[in-house]
């Protein structure tokens, strides 16, 4: 992890949305509470259960969302890449994290302090509801997430694991993976051997091939019909 501060807010490209509309003297302020922090893979971002001091704005890197669980077992809700913003659900309940974000590629973010930064919102609406909508995308998300754990079965989650990484993440096909078996499998609720099997038997007939860490999808249509149909 290192600190530095490279970039200046007014010639930000990689500002999330939440920014977008924010005066000149909001910006400075922002700008002015702030720090720019680095992390390798692997690094804790933000861990479940510590205070929320900050809010977060992803400029470089890809990062997990994760529930942690007994005995080492996670459960990654999601995956970040830039222009994304965090703030956490605990924000405006009891001021604590409730996830745990780490690095899964060098990761480039700005830590906003919180308290400058609710104050920036509260003199700007259409930041307030910039604010509303991230939140309100980041809740469907998660209710898409549990809905696929309930309904969808071990073949319809990584076809979904699949897709999702092709067209949400790596916004590629083929891609080079950077995530683990490991966190594949904390994608879909499944275990590592599980999701190699599945793997294996949609490469076995023909829907996909794996070249190391490159996955190729050679039947979207296919995969689709059974990420739909679980």
């Amino acid at each position: 992890m290192g600190f530095e501060k490279t970039l200046i807010c007014f010639d930000c490209s990689m500002a999330s949305p939440v920014f977008c509309s924010l005066r000149p003297e909001e910006i400075a302020r922002i700008d002015k509470n702030r720090i720019e922090v680095t992390y390798n893979p692997g690094e804790t971002i933000m861990k479940s259960g510590t205070p929320n001091t900050h809010v977060i704005s992803f400029f470089e890197g890809l990062a997990k969302i994760s529930l942690e669980g007994k005995g080492g077992k996670n459960f990654i809700l999601d995956f970040v890449r830039p222009p994304s913003f965090f703030s956490g659900p605990g924000l405006f309940i009891d001021k604590k994290h409730h996830f745990t974000i780490s690095a899964v590629e060098p990761c480039k973010l700005c830590l906003i302090e919180m308290k400058p930064f609710l104050e920036v919102m509260k003199g700007n609406a259409k930041m307030a509801f910039a604010f509303m909508e991230n939140s309100n995308n980041f809740i469907l998300n998660l209710a898409n997430k549990m809905e696929s754990l309930l309904v969808k079965h071990h073949h319809g989650r990584v076809a979904e694991a699949v897709l999702y990484l092709s067209k949400k993440i790596y916004y590629s096909n083929p891609f080079k993976l950077s995530i683990s078996k490991k966190e594949l499998s904390e994608m879909t609720g499944l275990s590592k051997e599980s999701v190699s099997r599945i793997l294996h038997e949609f490469t076995n007939e023909g829907m996909i091939q794996i070249t190391g860490k490159t996955f190729h999808i050679l039947k979207e249509d296919l995969l689709e019909q059974i990420s739909r149909n679980g």
